[in-house]
């Protein structure tokens, strides 16, 4: 398994090109995320949709971007 930092504003695809956006990695080790791009864009829905799982099963199936790091304005 691939030992990789998660930190908040971080971005991260899949191999079906959905791409994502780490909002949090919590006490738990659960990573929150923010879908940024689906991997089915055509569809014409333009919803914000959010999601988490376990940092286990998150680096098992993303990675991080070229660009993996956005600057994020504070809460």
């Amino acid at each position: 398994m691939r030992d990789f930092q998660l930190a908040r504003g971080d971005i991260c695809g899949d191999p079906t090109g959905l791409q994502v956006r780490i909002e949090d990695v919590d006490t738990y080790d659960y990573v929150h995320f923010s879908v940024i791009q689906r991997s089915d864009s055509g569809s014409g829905e333009d919803e914000a949709e959010s999601g988490q799982m376990s940092h286990v099963a998150f680096v098992h199936r993303f990675s991080k971007t070229p660009f993996a790091r956005h600057s994020v304005p504070p809460r």
